[in-house]
């Protein structure tokens, strides 16, 4: 057999060595700016800092192209969970919500009226390198006008995993993270009530 030269590291050392070093230049190197995917699914959960905010979890479907959102999860109706499919069709700008209740459906309809994070990145900074559940993510922060964003992605894929958005003015906060996600085009017709709920839906 070969015996090792004192003083000459392994080939699996020298390996890691590499591996440390290259991943040193990656972390310490200015990224370029980050890119809002343009479809895609994800797991997500959101905290709020005011107590009447309930923390939430659900699935987050997004197909630019077709410019809809989807969002399965449970929601309060009248004090009980709830099962809530939320569509939002940006083309129209209106928003779809069907609850599934225990022994019906029922469907409500309104112009869109709250803000989902997309952030555009223009005017972001790079503030260097964070640890998200050990994963290491680019941090970044863009701060307009009394609201700080701050935007986690993964160095990997340069994925979303954590946006935080803070109104100084409102002192309200909210975190979202990205548990799962898959950067992918999504299926039409994720997107398309089934025509007995369309035609049924409650306009308010």
């Amino acid at each position: 057999y070969q015996r090792r030269v004192r003083g000459i590291p392994s080939m699996r050392t020298a390996i890691l060595i590499l591996s440390l070093i290259a991943f040193v230049a990656l972390v310490t190197s200015q990224p370029s700016k980050p890119v809002w995917p343009t479809s895609f699914s994800a797991s997500v959960s959101v905290r709020h800092n005011e107590a009447y905010e309930r923390h939430g979890f659900f699935r987050w479907f997004y197909d630019a192209t077709n410019g809809k959102d989807r969002f399965d999860g449970f929601r309060e109706w009248h004090s009980e969970p709830t099962f809530v499919v939320r569509i939002y069709d940006h083309t129209i700008g209106r928003e779809y919500n069907v609850y599934y209740h225990r022994d019906y459906v029922s469907c409500y309809t309104h112009r869109i009226n709250s803000t989902i994070p997309k952030p555009d990145f223009n005017a972001v900074r790079y503030i260097g390198v964070a640890l998200i559940d050990d994963e290491p993510t680019y941090h970044w922060i863009e701060e307009v006008e009394g609201r700080t964003v701050q935007y986690f992605e993964t160095i990997k894929y340069r994925e979303p995993k954590r946006i935080d958005i803070t109104n100084r003015r409102e002192t309200r906060s909210e975190t979202w993270t990205f548990h799962a996600f898959d950067k992918c085009a999504q299926d039409p017709e994720l997107f398309d009530l089934p025509v007995a709920l369309r035609l049924t839906c409650n306009s308010v």
